[in-house]
C-alpha cells in the first residue's frame, strides 16, 4: 500500500475508534488500538513528508491538532443526544436544587420590613401572622408575647428574624434625637467651639 495512502486510513481509522471507545465499552481496548493507528499514522506521514515535502508534514500535523479534539467533542455531543447518553451523563443541576429553598428564601426576604402579629409565646421562635400568612419566626434571644406586633427584620435559612414594632420605632426616634442633638451648619459642617477665644 502506498505510504501516502497509509497515512489517511490510518488517520481516519483513529478517528473511527474514537467514536468506538465512547460508544462500546471495552475496557480501554479499542482506546490502545486507537492509538496504535494514529502513531502508525504519524509515523507514516513522517517518513513520507518530513524530509521532501516538509509542508504536508507540517499540514498533517496541524490537522491532526485540530481533528482529534473535535472528534472526542462530536462523540460527546452524539451520545448526549441518545438514550443510553442520557443514562451515562449526568444533567446538570438547577439552581433550584444547587440552593435548597431558595424561592421560599426569595419569599421571605421579600417581606422584610412588613409587620404582623405574635401567634404565640416566642422564646424565642414561634409563628406570626403576616398578611394572612402564618410564618415560622424567631427573635434576637428576646421573648415576645402573643399578640405583639412585630416586624420582620431578616432572614434566618427557612424563618423570618422579628423584633417587637414598639422596639424599632424606640430605635428609630432615638436615631431621630442623635441626629437633633448633634447640628449641623447649612454647609453640612458640626459647630466647632473655639477653646481659645473668650
Amino acid at each position: 500500500m502506498d505510504s501516502q495512502i497509509l497515512v489517511f486510513v490510518l488517520l481516519f481509522a483513529a478517528l473511527g475508534l474514537i467514536f468506538a471507545e465512547i460508544f462500546i465499552p471495552s475496557g480501554g481496548f479499542i482506546a490502545l488500538v486507537c492509538v496504535a493507528c494514529l502513531l502508525g499514522s504519524v509515523y507514516s506521514a513522517y517518513v513520507t513528508w518530513f524530509a521532501e515535502y516538509p509542508v504536508y508534514w507540517w499540514t498533517y500535523v496541524a490537522s491532526v491538532i485540530v481533528l482529534i479534539p473535535a472528534a472526542i467533542i462530536a462523540a460527546f455531543q452524539i451520545l448526549s443526544r441518545t438514550s443510553l447518553g442520557n443514562r451515562i451523563l449526568l444533567s446538570a443541576p438547577s439552581e433550584a436544587e444547587v440552593t435548597p429553598y431558595q424561592r421560599e428564601r426569595d419569599h421571605l426576604e421579600s417581606l422584610i420590613g412588613e409587620k404582623g402579629v405574635a401567634l404565640n409565646l416566642m422564646t424565642p421562635g414561634g409563628l406570626v401572622n403576616v398578611q394572612g400568612e402564618r410564618l415560622h419566626a424567631i427573635s434576637e434571644g428576646l421573648m415576645i408575647a402573643a399578640n405583639t406586633q412585630v416586624e420582620i427584620v431578616g432572614v434566618r435559612g427557612t424563618r423570618v428574624l422579628v423584633v417587637p414594632v414598639a422596639e424599632s420605632q424606640t430605635e428609630d426616634e432615638t436615631f431621630a434625637e442623635s441626629d437633633e442633638s448633634n447640628p449641623s451648619n447649612e454647609d453640612g459642617t458640626e459647630d466647632q467651639i473655639d477653646p481659645f477665644q473668650a
